[in-house]
């Protein structure tokens, strides 16, 4: 399998990700970080504080890491390349985090502008770029788009993701430059996972057919 065939498998997702990007980046050419995070930050309510807060969770590292041990029951090959994905591009993210150590924004904003905070949401400080939660329910997204029969369903997964990438602004955990990011990571890295691993012997042996259950 080439990449080439692999982005025309998964045209269903890859188109709209693509929109989406250009769309972000004409966001950040037009409007400043600054700009662009405080118009998102002075619209709130009970009802969104409660449901971004709920739906952010998709993007956690722990919540990826339960669905690649829960897909052990449907077939090893799929658990397999979702925890192989997932450690690929978290240990890049992470790497990258660290060497760009960038302010969150409340760190950003300290002294400068007051910004709201969600009560009840630990907000975190720094290592802001890119966003962690984005690259991790891209990875998820990216790996069950390829697992399921039915790629018609990529206009489900797809806008769940990006739902979940701006509960991080919302939450004010990041930027938008940091969910864009992230998401980038998350796409490109897991789809070259699975290039790599479609291209493999092992990966294609009868003994991953297999479940757990």
């Amino acid at each position: 399998m080439s990449f080439i065939s692999l982005l025309r498998q998964h045209r269903s997702f890859v188109i709209p990700f693509l929109i989406f990007l250009v769309f972000a980046f004409g966001v950040e050419v037009f409007f400043s970080k600054t700009e662009c995070f405080l118009l998102t930050n002075q619209y709130h309510s009970p009802f969104w504080d409660r449901f971004f807060m709920a739906i952010t969770w998709l993007g956690d590292g722990k919540m990826v890491l339960l669905v690649g041990l829960c897909l052990c029951m449907v077939k090893y090959r799929y658990s397999l390349l979702m925890l192989a994905s997932f450690a690929y591009s978290s240990v890049v993210t992470q790497v990258l985090k660290r060497i760009f150590h960038a302010p969150r924004p409340i760190i950003f904003f300290e002294g400068k502008q007051a910004i709201r905070t969600v009560p009840g949401c630990e907000v975190h400080e720094w290592n802001s770029f890119p966003s962690g939660h984005s690259t991790s329910v891209f990875t998820l997204a990216v790996v069950l788009m390829h697992i399921i029969p039915y790629k018609y369903r990529a206009w489900i997964i797809f806008p769940l993701a990006l739902i979940v990438i701006f509960s991080r602004i919302y939450l004010a955990q990041h930027f938008l430059q940091d969910v864009m990011v992230g998401s980038i990571l998350g796409t490109v890295l897991t789809l070259q996972m699975i290039w790599w691993l479609e291209n493999t012997k092992w990966y294609h042996s009868s003994k991953l057919n297999g479940k757990l259950f």
